[in-house]
């Protein structure tokens, strides 16, 4: 009887100290993965990030994401800049804002060996495009914020590294601005703004488009569906332009999407993307496909980390990828074997210098 009785006491003294070892290994890992506000911009998530007055963060819950970090990192954190893929294989960006109040005129290339400073432009520039030309050894730079730039052009020799001043200026001022290069070799600058304006400059939104080649400029007599600044646009394979997303000026972002055909020089509605995106990235994928990429949607303050699939065929738009960390007016191009997308801001007014990429 006292041998049973001693059995039963150890057993209840077993299990007593199990129970307290998973206690103390559950306090220890609640502790261990408390997420702070800072914390949760680095989860990955299936929704969108909210950044509130107080700096608080609220994500949605966690997902795989396609997209991974570089040990790489810009020289100088910036927005609102413009990069291109250089006939070498190289990815030049040029301007933008280091902060509120300064637009640069510095430039950077990325290399197998990281990021290196490159020639300066003419103009400093913000809000503008960098555009390669046919032969993609030059690449044009159009518009900025800074007032003494808002029409001038220059262009870029890749070869010797490089910039001038365009001899005649665009018709008409355009910042936060799109441009395209065509199939004929002609650069399509569409929308934007006509005068410095933030996202409330409802008045200065223009749905004008013209077209640059050969150092002149022509303006088309058809207009967008839709006046829209800080959109995107690619070139598509069948040579029409697919330009999406952008802020209405109320201020707001738009869903929608439309087509422009070079031949008829009209504009043409399509499907409307998942989520709104103002100061975003369309990128042209191997495939055929386009994906967009980051962004903002002002009236709700919210930069999804979705990011979403265009099909040419069907003329719509899937969820795709996660990004690692929600970011607007940042820039993306397409490697050989990734998009690299890299900068911007994440609603903080924090200017990003990391990247990642979207492994294809």
């Amino acid at each position: 009887m006292k041998q049973r009785t001693c059995i039963n006491i150890f057993i209840v003294i077993v299990i007593l100290a199990i129970a307290v070892s998973l206690l103390v290994h559950f306090i220890h890992h609640s502790t261990k993965h408390e997420v702070s506000p800072i914390d949760t911009l680095n989860t990955k998530t299936t929704g969108t990030v909210t950044i509130s007055n107080d700096n608080n963060v609220q994500t949605s819950t966690s997902n795989q994401s396609v997209f991974s970090n570089m040990n790489t990192s810009l020289n100088i954190g910036r927005s609102d800049f413009g990069s291109i893929l250089l006939p070498n294989g190289h990815v030049l960006i040029a301007g933008g804002h280091f902060n509120s109040s300064t637009v640069s005129s510095g430039t950077e290339v990325y290399t197998s060996t990281g990021w290196q400073f490159a020639a300066p432009m003419k103009v400093p520039r913000g809000y503008h495009t960098v555009t390669a030309f046919a032969n993609n050894t030059k690449v044009l730079a159009a518009g900025s914020s800074a007032t003494s730039g808002q029409q001038t052009a220059e262009v870029y020799n890749a070869v010797n590294n490089t910039w001038a001043l365009t001899s005649i200026n665009m018709l008409s001022p355009h910042i936060r601005h799109t441009a395209t290069l065509l199939a004929n070799g002609q650069i399509l600058i569409a929308g934007g703004y006509n005068i410095s304006g933030g996202v409330n400059a409802s008045n200065y939104l223009i749905s004008t488009a013209e077209l640059y080649i050969n150092d002149s400029w022509t303006l088309l007599s058809t207009r967008m569906t839709h006046s829209r600044a800080f959109h995107a646009a690619v070139l598509l394979n069948d040579g029409t332009v697919l330009v999406a997303g952008g802020g209405d000026g109320t201020p707001g972002a738009y869903p929608t999407a439309e087509i422009y055909n070079a031949t008829s020089e009209k504009f043409t509605a399509v499907g409307s993307m998942q989520y709104r995106r103002a100061a975003f990235t369309l990128t042209l994928l191997p495939s055929g496909k386009v994906l967009a990429i980051g962004g903002a949607d002002w009236s709700s303050g919210t930069y999804p980390l979705v990011c979403e699939l265009y099909d040419p065929v069907t003329r719509t738009w899937s969820n795709n990828a996660m990004l690692n960390y929600g970011r607007s007016y940042h820039q993306s191009v397409l490697t050989s074997s990734f998009v690299l997308t890299m900068g911007g801001t994440n609603g903080n007014n924090n200017r990003l210098n990391s990247s990642e990429k979207y492994n294809l």
